[in-house]
């Protein structure tokens, strides 16, 4: 249900005295039990420093979560504060914000809205009182939001976070000669935002938040100087129970119903409100759905937290929640992640996952592709080891302890494979796949420049793989690894982008041993998993860690 009021202040001509006003736009969705709403506040007064907005629920609705203001509730009265950052109202200006609340039966729109006191819509007389002025027209609808991609990425310009070419400039200038010079060849590289965990919407990182990135996009956009639109990619990564076999639990949401309400009321939907705004409809907006769920859940079947992801049915039904409401707002394009090849590549995952995500689809205004290797170091392509049928003195690389019995060994194989069996499982022939390559460059010296002429198999993958780690399941800060293929649209068929979805030189963890698989000193029981392979020294997640980063730019390749 779409509820829309516009609430107009008239402006009486000759009056002497300053005079507050205000414009307020309202827009409710609502779903059986729940709703959100977005508020555009325009100040058609005189300058605001410090702002309240109310308003009255008529039909009993309760609010739950709100953003871009100090939201609170008292009977039926709703009242919004201003954040420090948008304290200050200029004549003309707008402030933009939102909540989520509940339902009891209907929701109609507010009747009326005031802005410190004052009615948007009207104002005391003075007496005698001219005769109004006619009403000014309403503003002009955006213009039409340009016809949806078949590939979000072709003929456009990627988004340029300011805070993560702040970073780069910063460690390029502190480190200098060649490899400073590399470094600043990062900065005009576009990168996902990652949003993972509620106060993430607001502040990214600790930074500027989903909205003012949004903004600083359509700035970028105006400022190119042409009409190619830009493109701002998302990781949205809050699932309840979030990566079920992580060693170290991150999920802020319990993997049960009542979390996937929460992750849907506090998080998925405020995150919607912002994107449907029609502010950013000329953007073109990726979202990478939820980043190592259900990999995880397939690919550890022993473990507890995936044996509750897997038969709660709650990863599923919030992964569909996602694709639903993404999916229908005309700018955002989703794609569904689907592990990595050292992974889910094995024939005993792979096959469900296949059905899984064919299932998540299913019903659906459908994903708009898929996304590998996400934040991992997989490489595109195995160049030495093409086959994983090839045979060494008799023994196929499949038995080698490096492929494991894994028929997929690179990415560019796993995509091509999950490709090709999704459009078998129903799928439209024209989805298309993505591939980070932010970290999958493996240069350097350790790189092998030539296939290895070993009898032994297990010798000759070692001495072939680029793939430098010591186990392919290891992901967190990885020793040597390098930046890889820089982003562009359409590098292969099938394949819409490679993309930049971790920001090179971001910490995947701590180090301090909380973290076992980040932790470069563990030694896993005999039997078990090999070292973690972390780089020491790891920052605390999300952190920009500059000595890491010179790492990653010095072994890129290509070469920066």
């Amino acid at each position: 249900m779409l509820v829309g009021v516009l609430l107009v202040f008239v402006v009486l001509p000759g009056v002497a005295w300053a005079a507050p006003g205000c414009v307020v736009t309202y827009t409710a969705n609502s779903w059986p039990g729940g709703f959100t709403a977005g508020l555009t506040l325009k100040n058609t007064g005189d300058r605001v420093d410090g702002w309240t907005l109310r308003f009255d629920f008529a039909a009993g609705q309760t609010l739950t979560h709100g953003w871009s203001a100090r939201w609170s509730q008292t009977g039926t009265r709703v009242q919004a504060v201003n954040e420090p950052y948008n304290r200050v109202l200029a004549p003309g200006a707008t402030v933009t914000l939102g909540f989520n609340g509940n339902l009891v039966a209907g929701n109609p729109a507010p009747a009326q809205f005031t802005l410190n006191g004052t009615v948007c819509g009207g104002t005391p007389s003075p007496s005698p009182s001219p005769s109004p002025s006619p009403s000014p027209s309403p503003s002009p609808s955006p213009s039409p939001a340009p016809s949806r991609a078949d590939n979000p990425y072709l003929g456009s310009r990627g988004y340029l976070n300011p805070e993560y070419v702040a970073n780069v400039e910063a460690a390029a200038t502190a480190t200098g000669g060649d490899v400073g010079t590399a470094m600043r060849k990062v900065a005009f590289q576009p990168t996902a935002l990652w949003l993972d965990s509620v106060a993430a919407i607001g502040s990214i990182r600790g930074g500027m938040g989903l909205r003012q990135h949004l903004e600083r996009a359509r700035v970028q956009a105006l400022s190119q100087g042409n009409n190619d639109p830009v493109v701002v990619t998302l990781v949205l990564n809050d699932l309840p129970g979030k990566d079920c076999a992580s060693w170290w639990p991150t999920a802020e949401f319990e993997l049960t119903a009542d979390g996937l309400a929460a992750y849907r009321n506090q998080f998925l939907g405020p995150v919607a409100a912002i994107l449907a705004d029609p502010r950013y409809a000329a953007l073109r907006i990726v979202t990478l759905v939820e980043p190592e769920t259900v990999g995880s859940m397939l690919s550890w079947p022993q473990e507890p937290p995936c044996v509750a992801a897997r038969t709660s049915g709650v990863y599923v039904a919030g992964l569909k929640q996602a694709v639903t409401t993404l999916g229908a707002i005309p700018n955002v394009y989703v794609y569904l992640d689907a592990g990595r090849s050292s992974v889910a590549g094995w024939t005993e995952v792979s096959a469900p996952l296949v059905e899984t995500l064919a299932e998540i689809v299913e019903g659906t205004p459908g994903v708009h592709g898929f996304v590998t290797n996400v934040a991992n170091y997989v490489p595109v392509d195995e160049v030495f080891l093409p086959d994983t049928n090839k045979l060494v003195s008799g023994v196929p690389l499949l038995w080698s302890r490096w492929v494991d019995w894994n028929p997929h060994i690179d990415e560019d194989d796993y995509t091509r494979f999950l490709r090709t069996a999704l459009i078998a499982a129903g799928l439209p022939s024209d989805i298309g796949m993505l591939i980070d390559t932010s970290r999958n460059g493996w240069g350097g010296s350790a790189r092998p420049a030539a296939v290895s002429v070993s009898t032994d198999v297990t010798t000759y993958v070692d001495q072939s793989r680029l793939d430098r780690r010591i186990n392919r399941y290891n992901w967190c800060n990885q020793l040597n690894a390098g930046i890889g293929e820089r982003p562009a649209a359409a590098p292969r068929a099938g394949v819409d982008a490679f993309i930049w979805a971790r920001p090179p030189g971001e910490s995947d963890g701590a180090s301090d041993g909380v973290n076992r698989w980040c932790d470069p000193t563990y030694t896993p029981p005999s039997g078990n998993y090999r070292p973690s392979g972390a780089t020491p020294g790891g920052p605390a997640y999300g952190t920009f860690w500059p000595s890491y980063f010179g790492t990653l730019v010095r072994n890129a390749y290509p070469p920066l």
